[in-house]
């Protein structure tokens, strides 16, 4: 009798310990100390992995969650910038185990996810939503043509949420938040021409765009001072880790094909005829930093709306905007003419225009 409760009461202990809540942390990894792994979180805060012998280290390709698929791995196999997952057990302070994913992997896929877009999406503007149909404008140099966007309950539908800035930060969502005049993206199976897709992800934003002068720069903040035009709005533009900035070329030459007076960056490419991607074209552009901003030029912002009044933080910033600028400015000066966001708007066909006049695209990834 005593031997059955003996066995029964360390079945209970047994089954209320693996019954025990598991707390996990994930994040990328930024640093090593002696037994810790230093992580930033995916709450953008700064954390401590701790680990000892009994820490179990296995590896996985992103996007799997079946844990029997894993292949055994080590601490020492852990380098900077990759991802991991730490589980703990109540009462332990090391972890017990540590699922990696190792940022080759996670570059791999990445940049096989971004051929597939590529390759199988579209973006546009939303015209409207009816139910499981979105209507979305494609805007070309040769003029807009319209794509109707079926969604289903298998389609993931995602939002960039306001002050955000990455494509893969965007959160989910439903089609009840999509609005006319937003930004969106889908990839799916075409049919009819291309005018029809199936939309196996959507991805979507209310974006804004301001163009103006830079007044003021804090390097060591990374906030940027603008004036709008030709509102002359006083706006600060944050920099955040993954906000890009693009340097434009000359756009007197690639418009209108004047001649370059300067030392700007060189026009793209021309692609052939039907198949310019604006959004393509910026995302070649080369590459800037805040040293490249000079006090006194133009720059053009795209953002999320943000919490705060006359705060943004860039997800794109274009630089050597000065022609863009004093465009805005000169139509402003004209009475029977457009407005100056509206003039760039009609550019390239219409190419540019959108709500306030401008919309550039901004879900580059």
């Amino acid at each position: 009798m005593t031997i059955h409760r003996i066995l029964f009461g360390a079945a209970i202990f047994v089954a209320a310990l693996g019954a025990q809540s598991q707390k996990s942390v994930s994040g990328t990894v930024t640093g090593f100390k002696s037994l810790e792994i230093g992580i930033r979180t995916d709450a953008a805060e700064a954390a401590s992995i701790r680990f000892g012998p009994e820490t179990q280290v296995v590896t996985v390709v992103p996007g799997e969650r079946d844990l029997s698929k894993a292949n055994p791995a080590a601490v020492t196999d852990i380098v900077l910038g990759d991802r991991i997952m730490a589980t703990y057990v109540a009462g332990l302070t090391e972890a017990r185990r540590v699922v990696l994913i190792t940022g080759r992997d996670i570059a791999k896929r990445n940049e096989a996810e971004r051929q597939d877009w590529k390759t199988r999406g579209i973006s546009g503007i939303v015209t409207a939503v009816n139910g499981d149909q979105i209507l979305l404008e494609l805007r070309t140099p040769e003029g807009a043509h319209t794509v109707t966007v079926t969604v289903d309950a298998r389609t993931k539908i995602r939002r960039y949420a306001p002050d955000t800035v990455r494509f893969v930060d965007a959160v989910w969502s439903s089609t009840a938040e999509i609005s006319k005049g937003d930004q969106l993206q889908t990839r799916g199976a075409k049919s009819e021409g291309d005018t029809k897709i199936a939309a196996e992800d959507v991805v979507f934003g209310t974006f804004v765009t301001k163009l103006g002068t830079i007044t003021a720069i804090n390097r060591e903040t990374g906030e940027v001072q603008i004036q709008e035009v030709p509102a002359k709005q006083p706006w600060t533009i944050h920099l955040a880790a993954a906000s890009q900035i693009k340097m434009m070329p000359d756009m007197r030459a690639m418009l209108f094909g004047a001649k370059s007076t300067d030392h700007s960056t060189a026009p793209p490419a021309q692609e052939p005829a039907g198949r310019f991607d604006l959004q393509r074209a910026l995302e070649k552009l080369p590459a800037g930093k805040i040293d490249d901003l000079k006090v006194g030029g133009g720059v053009m912002i795209t953002s999320t709306k943000g919490a705060k009044t006359n705060e943004l933080t860039a997800i794109l910033m274009l630089a050597n905007a000065d022609f863009f600028v004093a465009m805005a400015k000169g139509a402003a000066n004209d009475p029977g003419g457009a407005t100056g966001m509206e003039a760039i708007g009609k550019i390239h066909g219409g190419m540019l225009g959108g709500a306030g006049g401008i919309s550039l695209p901004t879900m580059i990834q």
